[in-house]
């Protein structure tokens, strides 16, 4: 049949097809499957299909406490339906697991939160569309030394992929303390090889591991984090930034408000395609966008939730605002900035264990492509 179509217009046929399709026809032939699996091919189906509104989310069932996964669609009635469960095609060592991060379609997962055996990989790399993974090899960097883990996952422009691995030393004679800099390797997906960072880690924050901790905006990873003790200081909170393509640590400022408040329930988020921050007084939430990047004067304060029940998590934001957040005895609800009101979104399980983001089906990591 492709003997027919110019390869061109084969390619602009084949781009709009969803990927469990496109997996089936690189049976047709070796021609069609060498279209499909090409490095140009997988990034052109890749820009096209990102315009979809799809939510990846994950959860612990009621009634059980292995990780759930589902693709979500938004419905006109603002309440989500549950488009595909996905079946994880692999174990890990234990039930528990968290998602370190997700970009174009791949899904970072470790365990390494409650499973630390140096000999057994606690990370793998997974697309959940074409149902193909990678386990991570061994990390180089593995103290004897009672130590902390902070991960970051994310990709930049020309779709290299990379996973970021802090290692910070606990002070012998403070184990609530932690060394600094610590020692950092990078995992790239290009590679499959992990390489330690030798120069450039001028770091002196100490980084948060917490899923909401975490955010990854325009190729950068974000993690918030806090200065060392100071007896003679009081504590203060930052966010550490890392370019995923020039593998240079900075730092971002927070609002002076929330920068001096270090006892303050904090998190850091992607809010319409910028870096946010909520933060609690255990009375009210405030909710924080950066409008311009790295430019500390144009953090603007969004608007304060102010309801009877209490916020126990934010999970996510809409581009529109909305935030997605959990409520002790109520579970999960979308708060609605414009008229602070509450709806059910459909979504059940343990809240403390969902997490949302924006997801886009890909053809990366399908077999035939390196």
């Amino acid at each position: 049949m492709s003997d027919y179509f110019p390869a061109d217009l084969l390619s602009e046929i084949l781009v709009k097809l969803p990927v469990k399709t496109l997996i089936r026809f690189t049976a047709v032939s070796k021609s069609w499957r060498s279209i499909i699996t090409s490095a140009a091919f997988i990034a052109s189906h890749l820009s096209n299909n990102s315009k979809n509104q799809t939510l990846l989310l994950t959860r612990h069932g009621k009634h059980s406490k292995l990780d759930q996964f589902s693709l979500l669609k938004l419905s006109e009635n603002g309440r989500f339906g549950i488009n595909s469960e996905i079946e994880i095609p692999f174990e890990f060592p234990i039930e528990y697991s968290r998602i370190v991060g997700s970009c174009d379609g791949l899904v970072c997962l470790s365990n390494d939160m409650f499973f630390r055996n140096p000999s057994i990989s606690s990370i793998i790399i997974w697309n959940p569309s074409t149902r193909n993974h990678i386990v991570l090899p061994n990390p180089t960097i593995n103290p004897i030394e009672s130590h902390n883990v902070v991960l970051g996952f994310g990709g930049f422009a020309s779709h290299v992929y990379k996973v970021v691995r802090l290692v910070y030393l606990r002070k012998i004679d403070d184990v609530g303390c932690l060394s600094v800099p610590p020692q950092v390797e990078i995992f790239s997906l290009t590679t499959r090889s992990w390489r330690r960072l030798i120069g450039g880690v001028d770091v002196t924050l100490w980084a948060l591991k917490s899923t909401h901790c975490r955010a990854y905006v325009n190729g950068v990873l974000h993690w918030l984090a806090y200065e060392p003790f100071d007896e003679n200081e009081p504590r203060r909170c930052s966010i550490l930034a890392f370019d995923i393509g020039d593998e240079v640590f900075g730092e971002v400022r927070p609002p002076d408000e929330l920068a001096k408040d270090a006892s303050a329930s904090l998190g850091i988020f992607v809010i319409e395609d910028s870096l946010g921050m909520v933060s609690s007084n255990m009375v009210s939430w405030n909710v924080w966008m950066m409008k311009e990047y790295c430019v500390k004067e144009s953090w603007t304060k969004l608007y304060t939730i102010d309801l009877l029940e209490e916020i126990t998590n934010f999970v996510w934001f809409w581009k529109s605002g909305e935030a997605l957040l959990t409520i002790r005895d109520l579970g999960l609800v979308v708060y609605n900035p414009e008229t602070s009101e509450t709806k059910d979104p459909g979504i059940y399980g343990d809240p403390y264990s969902l997490f949302v983001d924006n997801y886009a089906e890909s053809l990366l990591l399908v077999r035939g492509h390196g």
